[in-house]
């Protein structure tokens, strides 16, 4: 595993498409002067609880992870969250930082549960 991403904060599922495919995970300002937002995109499989007390996403080689296979036609890859306690598959992860509120749209383009 690489980790390529951590923040010592609280972390919701705020949005997940279907349609589009997408996961938006937020943290909001609620105890740091910013929010942050984190994207997986062409999300294929995710086990995770609904609200994450931290957020560490690590890189995992294979098509395999948490007792689940993914064939090795499907573009993506295995993100472990919080040492592997959840699991997304995806083609890929994103995050940007700002000072917006619960409301604000993401820098990732308009979603359900903002403006």
């Amino acid at each position: 595993m690489t980790s390529i991403a951590s923040w010592e904060r609280e972390f919701e599922v705020w949005d997940f498409s279907v349609s589009y495919s997408r996961l938006l995970l937020r943290s909001l300002r609620d105890t740091s002067p910013t929010r942050v937002d984190v994207l997986f995109s062409n999300v294929r499989f995710m086990h995770l609880p609904t609200q994450l007390e931290q957020l560490r996403i690590d890189l995992v080689a294979g098509h395999s992870f948490g007792g689940v296979d993914i064939p090795n036609s499907v573009k993506g890859n295995w993100y472990a969250i919080n040492g592997g306690q959840s699991y997304i598959f995806a083609t890929h992860c994103q995050w940007h930082e700002d000072e917006g509120n619960f409301k604000s749209e993401s820098q990732f383009g308009p979603f359900a549960r903002t403006d």
